[in-house]
């Protein structure tokens, strides 16, 4: 090796230093990619250089950042095509190129030049991957100091794109992390606040008593319940079931049990405030969406419960004598999908010392590692066995729902709403 080259390797292996020691203080991406840039151009005395990273939805090399005279016109998107010109050739085939005539070279793409106005002579273009993973193409254009790049240049640039190809790859893993952190703190927040719209203290009186069990699959849900008064001795109660889960269900839920709190009012049916509630939730919820509901009217001392029904299961009865029913119903669709829907009015004579439990589909559609769902034979078993107590009764049957389940993880929310009357 001549003085010269010896020279050369000195800085070049400084430029390295630089490098590195970027590698662990930059922590913003784009930031990262500028200095990756600077730092190529002026260690290999480069007039232009630029970055190519794969687009995961095409395949395709698009071109992210460019230095140099012409990387103001470079600055709109360019997509490379999988094999196109040189730096498409380095990424098919994972090799290195020193090009020392651009225009001599048959795998040259001219067309970044004629839309640039800059005129490339000589190319050093490396791959970056870490492993099996692709991450994209380094190149450096037009030696400032000599006519074109040579053997030593190659060298000490592959040497660069490894610590190159390391830097991304670290900073796309700090990335995901960062992602992964907000998106956990964003989760709390909306489960926060969908929680909120949900009844802090269920009432109770000396005629009536509820208690409810609320479980998403997930940290957020589409189930939900609410019980209210809006007249003295008379209560409203809703159950209901967002189609779908997730942020989504979430949403319309939230907007849903806001609606609803608007539109009902003293001594209105729950026909009446169904229909209501379905032809806002018709005009204003996202296509393909619905609500699975039952809104009902307690009057605690006639022992009678009205209620109306939007696609939803019909309650269990439980009584004192350890009796267990499922009344048939006059049910109408879920809410949403039909305007001017008209819904029917069912209505319970509630013995003293008997209770109605309302649900979600979670609790009889929970799967266990056979696929098999929790009968309804089960559950009535359960309700029989479990006494009056409504505290006891929803207890026995979230612990029958998870024994039933086993170590599968909850397929649908879950939701009971349990109401007795002495």
């Amino acid at each position: 090796m001549t003085i010269d080259e010896l020279d050369r390797s000195v800085k070049i292996y400084r430029g390295l230093v630089e490098v590195s020691a970027l590698i662990n203080s930059i922590r913003d991406f784009n930031e990262l990619l500028s200095a990756i840039l600077d730092v190529a151009g002026r260690v290999m005395h480069a007039e232009a250089s630029s970055l190519f990273l794969i687009d995961e939805s095409t395949g395709d090399l698009e071109l992210v950042i460019a230095r140099g005279p012409a990387e103001d016109a470079l600055s709109h998107p360019i997509k490379i095509p999988r094999g196109k010109g040189i730096a498409g050739w380095v990424r098919e085939n994972r090799r290195s190129v020193l090009v020392t005539d651009a225009y001599q070279d048959a795998r040259f793409y001219p067309e970044l030049d004629r839309s640039s106005g800059f005129v490339t002579r000589s190319i050093v273009c490396i791959p970056l991957f870490q492993q099996d993973t692709e991450i994209g193409v380094l190149q450096v254009l037009n030696p400032s100091d000599k006519p074109h790049f040579d053997r030593l240049d190659l060298e000490a640039f592959e040497a660069y794109g490894n610590l190159v190809a390391t830097a991304i790859a670290k900073m796309r893993a700090i990335e995901r992390e960062r992602e992964r952190k907000q998106l956990e703190k964003d989760l709390t927040l909306a489960t926060e606040i969908q929680h909120s719209f949900l009844p802090d203290v269920l009432p109770s009186t000396e005629l009536l008593t509820v208690a409810s069990h609320y479980r998403p699959a997930r940290n957020i849900a589409g189930d939900f319940y609410d019980v209210f008064e809006r007249n003295d001795g008379e209560f409203y109660f809703v159950i209901g079931d967002v189609s779908g889960k997730g942020v989504s269900a979430a949403l319309l839920m939230a907007q849903a049990i806001s609606m609803l709190r608007l539109i009902v009012h003293r001594g209105m049916s729950p026909v009446d405030a169904l229909a209501k509630w379905n032809n806002r939730l018709y005009d204003r919820t996202i296509h393909g969406m619905f609500i699975t509901a039952v809104l009902g009217r307690i009057f605690p001392e006639r022992h009678l419960i009205e209620f109306a029904v939007a696609g939803h299961s019909p309650p269990w009865l439980r009584f004192e004598d350890g009796r267990v029913e499922e009344p048939p119903i006059l049910a109408a669709p879920p809410l949403g999908i039909i305007r001017d829907q008209i819904y029917e009015l069912n209505q319970i004579q509630l013995l003293p010392r008997s209770l109605a439990i309302f649900y979600t589909d979670g609790l009889i559609e929970s799967f266990n590692a056979d696929r098999k769902p929790l009968s309804s034979d089960r559950v009535k078993k359960v309700l029989a066995e479990s006494g009056t107590d409504l505290t006891t009764v929803v207890a026995a049957l979230i612990e029958a729902e998870a024994e039933h389940r086993g170590e599968v993880a909850p397929h649908d929310d879950m939701t009971v709403l349990a109401i007795g009357l002495k």
